[in-house]
């Protein structure tokens, strides 16, 4: 089923003129700047009028033959629903990866000039109508945090690199299948498979590997919060092979020269040892 957003803007009622085109673009634009980034997902353009009032409609497509644009566009539409419908009520998310302050210029817009913004989000939610008194509860909320703390909440960074930790669980991301790992430094981490891992992942690991805890090491695109890890997107899941070596193995007899080792620890103290 195709994944669409439609962006409709109007000018104030009793201010008609007050809107301008460079305003009422950049309302849809920071819409589509507020989804959760998804590698391999863009929104192409299905139709736009410019006639008042300003309407944009578009649909998540991907190059990317690995990429199940249906899930990942579902899942990025419904934590943008999330997240605006708590600004909506006056809260503030409680994501860590949304960009409040980029949430608080959409909504100042709706109080300079801009009527309404309605944001349709098909097949998640009823539509999203941002009014000017929605836009100053919103604000408001925002504006209880100080400065810091609103550069915090949106600090976010990604690097390819590797992670490693035990399986602990198959499930769900925010919409998106993923494995979660237990790792030393960075404790849960939930790792995000791309379609193309998914249907290989049965010839890498086993659900019994989920079950007995087996070490693996995960390579992708990390993604980074302001106080650790947030998640994975995964491009390989790869068990570490732990050998389990038998004493006997690796034990060296006669490694004393044939000395109790009481008497092998006093000439090693002593430095008699030759």
């Amino acid at each position: 089923m195709p994944q669409r957003i439609k962006i409709t803007v109007r000018p104030s009622a009793g201010h008609p003129d007050v809107l301008t085109i460079d305003d009422a673009m950049q309302q849809v634009l920071d819409v589509f700047r507020l989804l959760d980034h998804a590698p391999g997902v863009e929104w192409k353009l299905v139709s736009a009028t410019t006639n008042s009032p300003l309407s944009i409609e578009a649909e998540a497509t991907s190059f990317d033959a690995t990429v199940d644009v249906s899930v990942v566009a579902r899942g990025q539409k419904q934590e943008l629903a999330k997240n605006l419908s708590q600004l909506e009520r006056g809260e503030l998310p409680t994501d860590p990866r949304f960009n409040v302050a980029l949430a608080k210029r959409l909504f100042a817009r709706n109080q300079n000039g801009i009527g309404e913004t309605v944001i349709e989000l098909e097949g998640v939610r009823k539509p999203l109508s941002i009014t000017p008194r929605v836009a100053k509860r919103a604000v408001e909320a925002i504006e209880q945090k100080t400065d810091n703390d609103l550069y915090a909440s949106s600090v976010a960074r990604e690097e390819i690199g590797s992670i490693e930790g035990k399986l602990s669980d198959v499930g769900t991301h925010r919409n998106f299948p993923a494995v979660k790992i237990v790792t030393k430094f960075a404790g849960d981490v939930w790792c995000r498979l791309s379609d193309q891992l998914q249907h290989q992942f049965h010839n890498k690991a086993e659900y019994a590997d989920v079950w007995e805890h087996r070490r693996v090491i995960v390579t992708g695109r990390i993604r980074y919060k302001a106080d650790g890890v947030d998640f994975v997107n995964a491009t390989d899941v790869r068990l570490i092979d732990e050998k389990h070596v038998d004493v006997d193995a690796i034990a060296v007899r006669d490694f004393t020269n044939g000395l109790s080792i009481g008497e092998y620890l006093d000439r090693f103290r002593d430095g008699k040892l030759g």
